[in-house]
């Protein structure tokens, strides 16, 4: 029997369930994405050193800070898919026609725009208490071209396809919030 080398510190802390991931404009204007897999977020850098010759290092830091969320997507929605993909599509609905026997449906038409429109990407968990722990990115881009697997006729999962958006700093924002910001409702000890 192995023994505990210490205690839980803060058990609010300590982190249950999935998250919603929502992309948008704006951070006033986010879309959930619906039901998906394996969401993660997960922060990068390039490691700086300047060395001397004769006083060891001088300077430490980073470059090329950067973070992504990513996940894979159960709900194939082109409307979504347009939204994430940060303005390369063209998304259309197509209207019924009752005379040639169509319904109505919905296109995305790729191809000749490389130029993505930056979006706000955001993961939320909640707790049974109904307390927030979010991640939001503020200036995301699309990391990956489409990937669509589909399963054997009798598997029980769906068609899905990853995802990942990759922040880089906003410098339209103030420095040390230009990347992504984390809000912790559940983690707060009360003070009263």
């Amino acid at each position: 029997m192995g023994r505990a080398m210490t205690t839980v510190q803060q058990r609010n802390t300590i982190r249950f369930g999935s998250a919603k991931f929502e992309v948008g404009e704006s951070e006033d204007k986010l879309t959930d994405l619906g039901a998906m897999r394996g969401i993660a977020f997960e922060e990068t850098w390039d490691e700086l050193q300047i060395s001397s010759d004769n006083a060891g290092i001088i300077v430490a830091g980073m470059n090329n800070h950067k973070v992504s969320i990513k996940g894979d997507l159960m709900e194939i929605n082109l409307k979504n898919l347009a939204l994430i993909r940060g303005g390369i599509d063209k998304y259309e609905e197509v209207p019924a026609d009752q005379e040639a026997g169509k319904k109505a449906a919905v296109r995305l038409l790729s191809g000749g725009i490389s130029t993505f429109t930056p979006r706000v990407a955001r993961i939320t968990n909640y707790n049974d208490k109904g307390e927030e722990f979010r991640i939001t990115i503020f200036k995301a881009n699309t990391a990956a071209g489409l990937s669509i697997e589909f399963p054997e006729a009798d598997a029980e999962d769906p068609a899905m396809t990853p995802i990942e958006m990759t922040g880089t700093p906003d410098v339209t924002r103030d420095p040390g919030e230009q990347l992504f910001e984390i809000y912790d409702e559940q983690g707060v000890v009360p003070t009263v």
